[in-house]
């Protein structure tokens, strides 16, 4: 007893001297003299944390110090801290943080014991539990919730980046080797040359082969690798919803679920159901419940979009670490409709079911088949893509517009029959990840990526990140090679569609060699995408600005300054920068793959236009004018992580 007491004093002794409350400027202890010199052991080195290895827990581990007695653990929420103890003393140089939440990012010191004795706090290390790709299933009260409980925190780490970005040198001045917007516009249209790029389809064929050679064209042939995904291709050739009312049997405007009524085995073809209509609302478990039997029904339910409250969480996180909107569009009323998020029917990225789906709610109870009213979205439209997780589902699924909401619901109710046909193939095979490399002086390796893959034309998803990936490996190819300190390795993916696939690959396969020495992923997704908004009848108007665009910075002070000095340089419209995390553990895109499988920093710009996901993304959608001031700013965040030591 006398002994857990004598060592929980010289720890409470060791939190008050050495607390990184008072820490200097740069994060490092000052420790007293008469406490450092009484000091007989070695600080512990090479402190390492789990970047996402692990699920529910974060790995420490350091190497062992010459007669050390036991050590300590201290964790922070920045590297800045407060730091406190949070293991008893240990006897082996290893500890896992069990009670780290997933989606935060922990700071870890140790200190190693001899006897009475501790040395000084080891090197700070950073680390966290396995993250996942948010599914959308958290409400905009949860949201909130989540956002004010981490305001205190969020403000550390903008402060500390803000005095990190006085530091930074000067980016390497790339103006006369950009190309033109126009030129930039060239490489979308003719990435978007087909109706689609869906994995493993000829379109998609045509479209890699193309940045293929673009690629091998300015990097050179030997430096351009090409990977195949292996994938199920699904096809879809016929659909059709039909539905009788009063005796009388109609087509009804419909699309139809990707991924669903063609599984290999039961319907490898497809095929038709038939039976009367059940109207379950928003399709909660609740309404559900409400209808009992339905084995062999049709359900009809709407599916909603979640709201983002732009305004709010602007003003709450005291617009973020920047916000630039040079026309003044953004108040506290502001909200951005997430029409690539299905509230109830949420992505799956793993083959267990999320039981509230109102897919599965359906499907499990007997339902012969499902449709879904995109409530919310703007637009009269029903050509939604998704969930696209790469989830083959056997009960047929369709899409109707929410302008079609009264009608469909009518004649569910009065429990009229209906038939949802969905025929096509289901066949193994493969998409291809595309890659450059631009050797520089050193192995350190900034990555420039997006994926390639589209449901429909994908203009701005992603033809232009495509286009943007391209416009910066034809600039910095004619960097001399004397002036590029770091290699850059441009990557093009496809998969997104299925589920991030070719990114969750590549990350995999090269996470000890292309990867390995990565600091920093600019991933570039849905630029220049223009505003589009419903007229008050369905059909989406371009309103003169530019649509919503994020950049999510993870939790790294110089990633995080040398997107906000970007940003307040270039001004680009209705763009905000804020925490990876503000919308899940990772934010959705290609940049979250990378990251949690390797740990690489990311700066991760992506757009949000209403028409994402539809066969509305065309290419009149992309400001061209907008194409090159953005590649000005890429280019420049890019040349700023050149010159750093």
């Amino acid at each position: 007893m006398k002994k857990n007491v004598l060592w929980h004093l010289v720890l409470a002794l060791f939190v008050f001297f050495v607390s990184p409350v008072f820490a200097d400027g740069a994060g490092t202890e000052a420790v007293p003299e008469w406490l450092e010199s009484a000091s007989k052991v070695a600080s512990p080195a090479n402190v390492v944390a789990s970047p996402g290895r692990f699920e529910n827990l974060v790995r420490i581990q350091w190497d062992p110090v010459a007669k050390a007695t036991g050590y300590s653990v201290f964790r922070a929420r920045n590297v800045a801290g407060p730091y406190y103890p949070i293991s008893p003393v240990l006897k082996e140089p290893t500890f896992d943080d069990t009670k780290a939440d997933v989606g935060k990012y922990y700071w870890y010191k140790i200190i190693a014991w001899k006897y009475i004795f501790f040395s000084a706090a080891s090197e700070p290390a950073n680390g966290w539990a396995a993250l996942f790709m948010p599914s959308g299933e958290e409400t905009t009260v949860e949201l909130l919730t989540r956002v004010i409980m981490d305001i205190p925190h969020f403000m550390r780490i903008k402060e500390a980046a803000s005095r990190v970005e006085e530091t930074l040198p000067e980016p390497m001045d790339t103006d006369a080797y950009l190309p033109t917007g126009e030129e930039i516009f060239s490489y979308v249209e003719q990435v978007c040359a087909t109706e689609h790029r869906r994995i493993g389809s000829p379109e998609a064929r045509i479209a890699e082969e193309y940045i293929i050679g673009e690629m091998s064209a300015i990097l050179g042939a030997a430096n351009v690798g090409v990977e195949e995904v292996e994938c199920d291709v699904y096809k879809a050739d016929s659909w059709a919803l039909q539905v009788e009312e009063d005796g009388v049997t109609t087509e009804f405007p419909a699309f139809y679920t990707v991924n669903t009524g063609i599984v290999y085995g039961e319907k490898p073809n497809g095929g038709s159901v038939t039976g009367p209509m059940v109207w379950a609302g928003e399709g909660t478990p609740e309404e559900f419940d409400k209808l009992g039997n339905i084995q062999g029904k049709i359900v009809v339910a709407q599916c909603p979009f979640p709201s983002f409250p732009v305004g709010l969480i602007q003003m709450l996180y005291d617009d973020g670490y920047y916000t630039s909107d040079p026309t003044g569009s953004f108040n506290l009323l502001t909200t951005q409709a997430l029409t690539f998020v299905r509230s109830n029917f949420p992505a799956e990225y793993t083959e267990e079911k999320r039981p509230n789906s109102v897919y599965w709610l359906a499907s499990d109870r007997g339902a012969a088949g499902l449709v879904l009213v995109l409530k919310d979205h703007p637009f009269d439209i029903n050509t939604h893509w998704g969930p696209y997780a790469g989830k083959m589902k056997s009960m047929p699924c369709m899409y109707v517009s929410h302008y079609m909401n009264d009608s469909i619901q009518a004649v569910a109710q009065a429990g009229g029959d209906a038939s949802l046909t969905i025929t096509g193939t289901l066949e193994p095979g493969y998409g291809r990840n595309i890659f450059g490399i631009l050797p520089g002086k050193s192995e350190e390796t900034i990555i420039i990526s997006t994926h390639h893959d589209s449901a429909f034309k994908g203009a701005t998803e992603d033809g232009t990140g495509v286009g943007m990936v391209l416009a910066m490996a034809e600039t910095w190819a004619q960097v001399p090679l004397e002036d590029r300190e770091k290699t850059l390795l441009f990557i093009t993916t496809t998969g997104h569609f299925y589920g991030g696939k070719g990114s969750r690959f590549f990350a995999h396969t090269h996470a000890e060699d292309l990867l390995k020495n990565a600091i920093l992923d600019i991933n570039l997704e849905h630029l220049a995408a223009r505003n589009y908004v419903d007229d008050g009848q369905g059909n989406g108007v371009f309103d003169g600005e530019q649509a919503l665009s994020i950049v999510f910075v993870n939790e790294d002070y110089h990633a995080i300054a040398t997107a906000a000095r970007m940003m307040k340089r270039t001004q680009p419209e209705r763009t905000l920068l804020i925490p990876s995390t503000l919308l899940g553990p990772v934010p959705p895109g290609e940049a979250g793959h990378y990251h949690m499988y390797t740990g690489v920093d990311f700066i991760h710009w992506i757009g949000q236009p209403y028409y994402l996901l539809t066969s509305d993304d065309t290419l009149d959608k992309v400001d061209v004018s907008q194409l090159y001031p953005l590649a000005r700013g890429i280019s420049g965040m890019i040349g700023t992580y050149m010159k750093m030591d």
